[in-house]
C-alpha cells in the first residue's frame, strides 16, 4: 500500500516575532485546536528560546492529545490538570475536596477584552485560546466518566472505544499520517507504541478496558468474547457509526449542555468522523 501523503499545511507567520517569549505558541495554539498534537510537539522541542508558562501548557495539552490517542484516558486527564495548574486562577477553578484544579470558559468579554489590546494583548489572547482547548478537552473526558450513560455494559464500552478510535485516529490523520515521523517524535523522547493506529481485537478492547476503568475502578477487562459477539472490527466499526450519527455535532463530545458554545473549534478528526457517521445513517434516496 503506497503511503498517504502529507495533507498541505499553511505556513503562518507568528506575530510575535522570531526571537520572542511566544515563539511559535500562535501555531501551536491553532494546532491544538485541530488536534495536530504531533507538530506541536516538535514545534515546542526545536524552540529553545521559549521558556514562558503558556509553552509549557501547550505541551502539556499536546502530550494529554497523544495519550488520548493511544487509549490511556487516565493519564490523559492527570496531564490536563497539570496543565490547568498552570493557567492564571482567573481562567481556572479549584475542587475545594480533591483540589484538582480545571480550567475554565473564558467569558465572552474578556475575548473582547484581548482582541481590543492589540499588539499588546498577544499573551492575554494566547492564555483565552490555550484555557478554552484545556477546557474543551478536560470536558470530553469528563464526559467518557458518565459511565451509567455511556457504557453500563462491556458492550457499549466497545462501541464507545471504536467511536474514540474513530475520532482520534481513523478520521485524524493529523495523528499518525503526516510529514512527522515517528523516528522525529523518538528524538525529543516521546515513542508511540508501534501498531497503536491498527484497528485489531487488543488494541480495541484494551482501549474499551481503560474507559471502563476511567468511569470505574473496579470495572474488569473487556473480554474477547464481547469482540467476537459484536463481529469484530466489521460489526463494531457499524455499531458505533450508527451511535455516532444519531448524536448532535457537539453535545456528542461535550455534553447537551455546551451544545451552543458555536465558537468552540472541534478538532477535525471528530468533525470528520460526525461527518461520515452522517452520511451513513441518511436514507438512500430511491431512484
Amino acid at each position: 500500500m503506497a503511503p498517504v501523503p502529507p495533507r498541505p499545511r499553511p505556513e503562518i507567520t507568528s506575530p510575535y516575532g522570531p526571537d520572542g517569549p511566544f515563539r511559535n505558541l500562535h501555531r501551536c495554539a491553532q494546532r491544538l485546536e485541530s488536534g495536530d498534537w504531533r507538530e506541536v510537539l516538535v514545534l515546542l522541542a526545536s524552540d529553545g528560546s521559549s521558556k514562558h508558562r503558556l509553552a509549557a501548557v501547550a505541551r502539556l495539552i499536546a502530550l494529554s492529545m497523544l495519550q488520548q490517542t493511544v487509549g490511556d484516558v487516565e493519564r490523559a486527564w492527570t496531564i490536563l490538570i497539570e496543565a490547568s495548574s498552570i493557567l492564571p486562577p482567573a481562567v481556572t477553578s479549584r475542587d475545594p475536596d480533591t483540589g484538582q484544579v480545571t480550567a475554565l470558559v473564558v467569558p465572552l468579554q474578556e475575548r473582547i477584552a484581548a482582541r481590543e489590546q492589540g499588539e499588546n494583548g498577544h499573551e492575554r489572547r494566547l492564555t483565552c485560546a490555550l484555557a478554552d482547548i484545556t477546557w474543551r478537552e478536560q470536558t470530553e473526558l469528563g464526559q467518557l466518566q458518565n459511565r451509567s450513560h455511556l457504557y453500563p455494559s462491556a458492550r457499549d464500552a466497545l462501541i464507545r472505544a471504536c467511536e474514540e478510535h474513530l475520532t482520534w485516529i481513523e478520521f485524524a490523520p493529523e495523528t499518525w499520517r503526516r510529514q512527522i515521523p515517528p523516528s522525529q517524535l523518538q528524538s525529543i523522547g516521546i515513542s508511540l507504541p508501534r501498531k497503536y493506529h491498527e484497528p485489531s481485537r487488543k488494541n480495541l478492547c484494551e482501549r474499551a478496558s481503560r474507559l471502563r476503568r476511567f468511569a470505574d475502578p473496579q470495572q474488569g477487562d473487556v473480554s474477547d468474547s464481547v469482540w467476537a459477539d459484536i463481529g469484530g472490527y466489521a460489526g463494531l466499526k457499524a455499531a458505533a457509526l450508527e451511535v455516532l450519527g444519531s448524536r448532535h455535532s457537539d453535545s456528542w463530545r461535550l455534553g447537551p449542555r455546551y451544545a451552543s458554545l458555536q465558537h468552540f473549534p472541534v478538532r477535525s478528526g471528530c468533525t470528520s468522523a460526525w461527518r461520515f457517521a452522517q452520511d451513513c445513517s441518511a436514507p438512500t434516496p430511491l431512484n
